[in-house]
């Protein structure tokens, strides 16, 4: 019997569920055979499908994905562990359905149940501080882990095949409306960790990627970074904040294959950015679309509809804003107070 699967849950909210494999799921794979333990991966992504006899499941739910892993739960016989956001931000909505409820990082919690260490309940972490510790995700726990449409984007088609990275964990930042379990310390992996990630992903044939952390540009060893990817001849995207990037940033970026860099702009309405505890201005977005392009980059900007504080001028001001700053991409999405945001704890204040 196998000991551990590790299911991968539709997610309703994603309009392009694929576009991109997990990471979480892939470094739960590689720490549990690590510590010699059997591991297969159940993708319902696409729907419900067979799912193997195992004496583990290991389930990592945001909020739209948690009832299916509820409902998952109930159907198989081995013990259930939950992790990820929900779980972490919500353990009392989960503990009548799971055996093990992680709150917080879940590598050192998964060998630590499977070894027995706990009975069952609430099992709560330290933040791992080391993450050069943690081996390089399991690409091949699954059939296709690259993407033919996570380069290109989400409603861009197909492209080259890429692999998505993350060089950290943790934000510093207290948007109101993010549910963000780790605010500090921002843990930061080794520069040479990431090289080496990347060189073993370019021996698999992959020379496209998208670094997923929140801010890429807060990395401490940034400039090292930049100029090390120089000579691995790779293309990728990114995302950072407005007021974390310089002139000579933009242009380590595009020296080190940066073909795109995307801005969390949310709103050009200073009231709304205020209320809502973005601490940068729509003075300070516009200059960092402008120090991009000025790089040769390509900018993408997201932007919500329906913080807190919007008005019919709101409206004005974004349309306004895209018309004349000109990112060649942008994307809208709808405000959902998610558990753990502070608009979802303190509505009132909103």
């Amino acid at each position: 019997m196998i000991d551990l699967v590790l299911v991968e849950l539709p997610n309703p909210a994603l309009e392009s569920p694929r576009m991109y494999q997990p990471l979480g799921i892939l470094y739960l794979s590689a720490v549990a055979k690590q510590a010699g333990y059997s591991v297969q991966i159940a993708d319902f992504r696409n729907g419900k499908g067979g799912i193997p006899k195992a004496n583990f499941y290991g389930f990592s739910c945001t909020t739209p994905e948690i009832n299916f892993a509820k409902q998952l739960a109930k159907e198989v016989k081995g013990r259930t562990i939950v992790g990820g956001a929900h779980p972490s931000l919500l353990p009392e909505d989960c503990i009548d359905d799971f055996d093990y409820v992680v709150v917080g990082e879940g590598e050192e919690a998964l060998i630590n149940i499977m070894g027995g260490k706990y009975e069952s309940g609430i099992v709560k972490t330290s933040r791992i501080k080391n993450l050069d510790s943690i081996p390089y995700p399991d690409w091949n726990a699954v059939t296709d882990p690259f993407s033919e449409t996570l380069y290109a984007g989400e409603r861009y088609g197909r492209g080259i095949k890429s692999m998505s990275i993350i060089t950290s964990r943790g934000c510093p930042f207290k948007c109101a409306y993010c549910g963000n379990l780790f605010l500090t310390p921002t843990v930061f992996r080794s520069v040479d960790n990431i090289i080496g990630e990347l060189k073993t992903l370019k021996e698999q044939g992959i020379k496209y990627f998208r670094f997923v952390d929140d801010n890429f540009t807060l990395h401490p060893d940034f400039d090292s970074l930049c100029l090390k990817m120089v000579m691995l001849g790779i293309h990728y995207r990114c995302h950072t904040r407005s007021d974390l990037l310089t002139e000579m940033q933009a242009t380590l970026l595009n020296r080190s294959g940066c073909e795109e860099c995307s801005l969390g702009v949310e709103s050009a309405d200073a009231k709304v950015l205020k209320l809502n505890r973005k601490h940068i201005t729509v003075k300070q977005h516009a200059q960092a679309i402008a120090i991009l392009k000025k790089a040769g980059l390509k900018v993408k900007v997201y932007l919500m509809a329906g913080l807190p504080g919007e008005t019919d001028e709101t409206n004005r001001l974004n349309k306004e804003f895209i018309t004349s700053n000109k990112p060649e991409k942008w994307t809208l999405s709808t405000f959902t107070p998610y558990p753990g945001c502070d608009i979802y704890k303190n509505p009132g204040k909103y």
